[in-house]
């Protein structure tokens, strides 16, 4: 099954770095209407690389639905520091610092960042970027999570989380297990017939349905868009070939 990128914001994506942000890359639209307030969301990588281009098509399709993405790792070549490389961004601060600087950034005028709102942001990366994201679960500035491929089964970490949290796995993936723990607001979708392992979707192109899913999560949590959440509570996900278990998602916010 293949998906075209979809332009719902009539704005095509890109990717770029920011010199007062080294080490991470950015995703976002290009030229977003004025009026159009982007989230902003914090990307881990898989085994912690350093390349901000290893998720490219699956977070640019994501931001395309008008979303800023600051991902953990660099584009270009940097002397003696390989990106590709176990745990290159495995330390939490490449995520804090993603944090203090698009609050430093956001909403500035006559800027890419005017229509950026730094105070809807959340959480997100595969693997070893899942782990760190839960790592992120007491981070009052962060106001939700989306983990692929990486679940916990830690009951003290789950009495943390108080924010949304979503879990997206793949139907062939055994590297995790889905959480058995009840955690509020919680949405776990497995991939019931997109025959995905633990990380072959992210290269399909634009993303695959997984990247569009995660659009919708992020409006849906971030922004509370009310067709965003219908997605998750009606059958739309399940349409897409989603198995979704889910809990108390009438509790986050919905504008009206």
């Amino acid at each position: 099954m293949g998906f075209i990128l979809i332009k719902e914001l009539q704005a095509v994506a890109s990717y770029f770095e920011d010199a007062s942000l080294p080490l991470h890359t950015i995703y976002m639209p290009t030229n977003p209407p004025s009026n159009l307030t982007l989230p902003v969301m914090l990307w881990g990588n898989g085994n912690c690389v350093g390349d901000g281009l290893a998720y490219k098509n699956f977070l640019l399709q994501t931001a395309s639905h008008g979303i800023m993405i600051i991902a953990n790792g660099w584009v270009k070549d940097i002397p003696g520091r390989g990106k590709n490389g176990r745990d290159t961004t495995l330390n939490i601060t490449y995520f804090t610092d993603s944090i203090a600087w698009i609050h430093s950034q956001a909403g500035k005028a006559g800027t890419k960042y005017a229509t950026v709102n730094a105070t809807l942001l959340g959480a997100s990366g595969h693997s070893c970027g899942g782990l760190q994201t839960i790592e992120m679960r007491s981070e009052p500035r962060v106001k939700a999570l989306a983990s692929f491929g990486y679940a916990t089964r830690e009951s003290v970490w789950a009495r943390d989380i108080k924010v949304p949290v979503g879990f997206f796995v793949g139907s062939l993936d055994t590297s995790t297990a889905m959480p058995v723990i009840c955690l509020p607001m919680r949405l776990e979708m497995r991939s019931k017939n997109l025959r995905d392992y633990h990380g072959d979707t992210f290269n399909k192109p634009n993303g695959d349905v997984w990247a569009i899913s995660f659009a919708k999560w992020v409006s849906f949590t971030l922004k509370g868009d009310a067709r965003a959440a219908e997605y998750f509570k009606g059958k739309g996900a399940t349409k897409d070939g989603w198995e979704i278990k889910a809990k108390a998602l009438d509790k986050i916010p919905v504008a009206r």
